[in-house]
């Protein structure tokens, strides 16, 4: 279970999110929705550990993200961020095997038939998938994925829906981060929309 308990986050002198609570059950769907601007991936790099609220706490089951290392982090969490650019000219198949098993989760993902071109070639939603498919091929109990439908075709959402609710029925904590303009949410189990 990831615990938020009371956070203020304050950036650039702006308050972002102020004394925000809620509880996220463990292997479930939870979706961070609104429109741009209004802190959803903020809240989730908070959740991740990468930002560390000016007030209050953050918690996946007892770990607290911001004071653990970074070995033992990713051994608890795997984020994919929005609009992945790739610098190193690594294969998707290598990239996603930096994290894990690659075989299982390009199927999944449609990346099989671009398995051996090398990173720096790829589309944005290419890219983007590859990102995803290494935080699932982490097989850390919690999944962040940020805007992971922004540059995907009807078929790769579909896709990508459809593992993650594998996933979270296999017991994995996924919270994924959306934009209001996303109009069908029926496949998560939880929506949070006012947060900030």
């Amino acid at each position: 279970m990831i615990t938020i308990n009371e956070i203020t986050i304050v950036r650039d002198g702006r308050e972002i999110i102020y004394d925000y609570s809620e509880q996220i059950p463990a292997g479930s769907i939870t979706v961070i929705v609104g429109p741009n601007g209004c802190g959803k991936s903020t809240l989730l790099a908070a959740i991740a550990g990468d930002i560390v609220p000016s007030k209050g706490t953050i918690t996946i089951d007892e770990a607290h993200p911001p004071l653990t290392s970074a070995r033992e982090l990713a051994t608890l969490r795997a984020m994919a961020i929005q609009n992945q650019f790739y610098t190193l000219g690594f294969s998707v198949r290598q990239i996603i095997e930096m994290a894990g098993s690659a075989e299982k989760v390009m199927e999944q993902l449609h990346l099989r038939h671009i398995a051996d071109r090398h990173v720096t070639t790829l589309s944005g939603g290419e890219s983007q998938r590859v990102a995803i498919a290494q935080a699932i091929a982490q097989n850390a109990p919690v999944l962040l994925l940020d805007e992971p439908f922004a540059a995907q075709d009807v078929d790769s959402r579909k896709r990508i829906i459809n593992v993650i609710r594998e996933l979270a029925d296999s017991g994995t904590t996924v919270v994924v981060v959306a934009h209001s303009s996303e109009s069908d949410l029926s496949w998560a189990d939880k929506i949070i929309k006012d947060f900030a």
